[in-house]
């Protein structure tokens, strides 16, 4: 059963439709869709290494896309449903996402945190959209990049890497990268 489904998943992978089907996915992962793009970028890219920089930047440019839109969603979504908190409330969350928004995008772009909640949350709270875009292309690149790479150098041991390890390598390279940041910006 087990070798059957891996045949599947090599034909899909291998298939001309591949590329496109990544990019649905990658789209609508970043609106509403439950199933992170990891699990149609990494068979793509073990069964076809030649096209992994392709594959990346597909998956990266479809998923900032969607999380553009997600932006604009929870942009509009605020006019909706502004009557029904205490605004008092949402003041505060505005003044703390304008100060931690940065942090907060490049994070939720990077972790397994669904990049949805933090696209519609940005633009919820009117956070600067091409801030948003920027760190979007940069968090959300990183980690596919990152991905692929492993996936492309070591296959399937890679894959069983990135299995063990994904909650430490996910969590920890944001958290250097965010701290690498903020001292060269205290230090300058």
């Amino acid at each position: 059963m087990w070798r059957n489904i891996f045949f599947y998943i090599e034909k899909k992978s291998t298939s001309k439709f591949s590329q496109y089907f990544l990019s649905l996915i990658a789209f609508i992962e970043s609106i509403f869709f439950p199933i992170p793009p990891d699990i149609i970028l990494i068979p793509i890219i073990y069964f076809n290494k030649k096209k992994f920089l392709n594959t990346v930047i597909n998956c990266t440019l479809f998923s900032v896309l969607g999380g553009t839109i997600g932006y604009l969603l929870g942009f509009y979504l605020f006019d909706l449903i502004k009557n029904f908190y205490d605004l008092e409330k949402q003041d505060l969350f505005f003044d703390f996402y304008d100060k931690w928004g940065l942090i907060a995008i490049f994070f939720g772009g990077f972790t397994p945190i669904p990049y949805k909640i933090i696209a519609i949350t940005s633009g919820y709270a009117k956070f600067n959209f091409f801030s948003f875009a920027l760190l979007s292309l940069l968090s959300r690149g990183l980690r596919f990049l990152i991905i692929g790479y492993i996936v492309k150098k070591y296959g399937h041991q890679g894959i069983s890497f990135l299995d063990k390890n994904k909650y430490l390598i996910f969590f920890i390279i944001p958290i250097i990268v965010i701290g690498l940041i903020y001292i060269s910006i205290k230090y300058a």
